[in-house]
């Protein structure tokens, strides 16, 4: 869930063979360092091998669902289950297992859920968590933000797809879009959450333009966010600053989620074909009135349908970007060349969703 919420993954339902006390899998295991330690930098890499807090054990019949919200082993296991989560969503959009990057060194990732910082990192073999200092001087750890943990698990899943440039990350547009795309895999994850879905288009009353828990990219205490998707940034109007550099490519996909997102309610008869012809780009006050007006009283009468359209629209755009990747090489890497695999890869979804790719690609400048 977005912000500091306990999401469904929690509760975790596998077969207590399968999670074991820590929680940790075959793919995953948890360590929660009883004295502080510094975060990871090379050539100090996991395993992490000094004291540890007892470890998250499940009950007896396999559920996690009983360990107190407040305490250390909560972390460990809402940390551990969010990454198991968004493991689980982009391997089904990806059609195969994801191989860890780190594979040869490390048959698991390690997590680390709380650390005294004011950041979280995955890096080669691990996941580290710090925490935010909210407005009311209280700590908010990072193990508990979905978006947080998503997003840095969207580097591991990209290293793993696109691997690392023979000449480094700062190759080309490579450490940009892997910024991007991981904000957009934090993204989409958050919208499979049924409840997200549904808080989501209440709040916004089905008009995904106004700030909401979607466009907020890694929302924070506080109405804070580290980015937002719903951005306007061109690439002639960014810095060369990696995170101010991927927010055009990000601007542009959130914008054909929306698109593909419109033109299934129009398509199902939920909002006036009026709303297509609106430019969500570059969007005015009375434009922004108009599209609450078309969706507010449809939303309310028919929220179930609204939510639909919004999953189908996540789900082609999601698959679009997950094939593209597949299809990128690191070591000669532009977001003009993501862009025309996204737009390619989408096409083969829905040649609308294609042509929406391609306008939001170039509006954005960077087709």
């Amino acid at each position: 869930m977005s912000g500091y919420e306990t999401p469904e993954t929690v509760w975790i339902s596998t077969p207590p063979d399968r999670i074991r006390a820590g929680p940790e899998d075959h793919r995953v295991y948890t360590r929660d360092p009883l004295l502080e330690k510094e975060p990871y930098e090379y050539p100090y890499l996991p395993p992490f091998v000094g004291e540890v807090f007892p470890p998250a054990e499940a009950s007896y019949d396999g559920h996690f669902d009983q360990i107190p919200l407040g305490s250390r082993q909560f972390l460990a296991a809402h940390a551990f289950a969010s990454v198991g989560r968004v493991l689980d969503i982009w391997e089904s959009y990806i059609g195969r297992p994801i191989v860890w990057h780190f594979a040869e060194t490390y048959e698991r990732l390690e997590i680390i859920p709380r650390i005294d910082w004011d950041d979280a990192q995955s890096g080669y073999g691990f996941l580290e968590l710090g925490q935010d200092r909210g407005p009311d001087e209280r700590n908010y750890p990072f193990a508990l933000n979905f978006d947080v943990i998503a997003h840095e698990i969207g580097h591991a899943i990209l290293f793993s797809l696109i691997e690392v440039p023979v000449n480094g990350l700062n190759q080309g547009d490579y450490a940009p879009f892997h910024e991007a795309s991981a904000d957009l895999i934090s993204l989409l994850s958050f919208l499979h959450f049924d409840s997200g879905l549904d808080r989501l288009l209440r709040h916004c009353s089905g008009n995904l333009l106004i700030l909401n828990e979607l466009n907020r990219i890694a929302e924070l205490v506080g109405d804070r966010q580290v980015r937002l998707a719903s951005n306007a940034r061109r690439m002639s109007e960014v810095t060369g600053e990696v995170h101010d550099r991927s927010r055009p490519f990000t601007g542009a996909v959130f914008d054909t989620i929306v698109d593909s997102y419109h033109a299934r309610l129009v398509a199902e008869g939920l909002a006036d074909e009026k709303l297509l012809e609106i430019d969500i780009k570059n969007i005015s006050g009375v434009a922004m009135e108009r599209i609450s007006s078309f969706t507010e009283r449809a939303f309310r009468a028919r929220p179930f349908l609204f939510k639909s359209a919004l999953s189908r629209a996540r789900d082609d755009v999601a698959l679009a970007l997950s094939q593209a990747w597949l299809r990128l090489d690191a070591d000669d890497l532009t977001f003009e060349q993501a862009a025309l695999a996204v737009a390619y890869a989408g096409d083969r979804i829905d040649p609308m969703l294609a042509t929406a790719f391609e306008d939001n690609f170039r509006w954005r400048e960077i087709i």
